[in-house]
């Protein structure tokens, strides 16, 4: 494709998820993900200033980064490619264009967010340490994991419109199920097995690991696995993304 038809392109997938989910409300888009993060950000950097390294208010932060970053991919980019699965009928308009919209928007607000949260280390006597290597790979594990539940998600509410009700008590379960409000060595004897099973558990320890260099160690192959599971959870949304649909209702989530 040439630059024109690919900004075209660009332009068009992003419009559908823009305007649905910022142009139709933007003071409460404005005030979800920029001034709540930032204020969060501020009355938890203040109140916590001198709490250990290990365990202190960025450590807090750039988890709770991670799992919006998952989340926004849920709601923001499988959804969003759900719901414009037709443009992959259009003879221009490449499978990874559409993929690599999709996530532009949630990788986009867990930029903000790191901003955010980088100002705030500024500002503050916490030791930095670590490399940016951690953090995007956290931030890949998270958005590939989310935008194939994001699919899935948006599939299943054909079958069955209730779950658009139960979606964000699911992502509310999963927050509780990642260790943000929490270390992972917390977990005591069952830290290894949940960093095996749950890949946002690695994501949100890399991401801890690329602000600081006093995190918890990760158990062997977890981050192979974390990488495998969420392309997996991806893959099998992609796939989920091109079989037609059976029923008139389901096109129309």
């Amino acid at each position: 494709m040439s630059l024109t038809a690919t900004l075209w392109a660009l332009g068009l997938i992003l419009k559908g998820c823009i305007r649905r989910e910022i142009l139709g409300a933007p003071i409460h888009a404005l005030s979800k993900h920029i001034l709540l993060p930032s204020a969060v950000v501020c009355f938890v950097s203040f109140l916590d200033t001198g709490a250990p390294a290990h365990g202190g208010w960025p450590m807090l932060a750039v988890a709770g980064a991670i799992w919006l970053l998952f989340a926004n991919s849920v709601n923001y980019g499988g959804m969003m490619l759900w719901h414009e699965r037709g443009l992959l009928r259009h003879p221009g308009i490449p499978a990874g264009l559409l993929l690599a919209a999709a996530a532009l928007v949630p990788i986009g607000l867990f930029g903000v967010h790191l901003s955010l949260i980088h100002l705030a280390l500024r500002a503050s006597s916490f030791p930095r340490g670590g490399t940016p290597v951690e953090t995007v790979v956290a931030g890949g594990i998270a958005a590939a994991a989310g935008l194939g539940a994001g699919i899935l998600a948006a599939r299943l509410s054909g079958f069955w419109p209730n779950f658009a009700f139960v979606l964000p008590k699911l992502l509310l379960a999963s927050l509780v199920l990642t260790p943000v409000f929490y270390r992972l060595s917390a977990l005591d004897g069952l830290k290894d097995a949940w960093a095996l099973a749950n890949p946002l558990s690695v994501a949100t320890e890399l991401a801890r690991a690329g602000i600081s260099f006093q995190t918890d160690a990760l158990p062997r192959y977890a981050i192979f696995t974390a990488c495998a599971l969420s392309g997996a959870i991806l893959c099998w949304g992609l796939v989920t993304l091109r079989v037609p649909s059976t029923s008139f209702a389901e096109e129309h989530v």
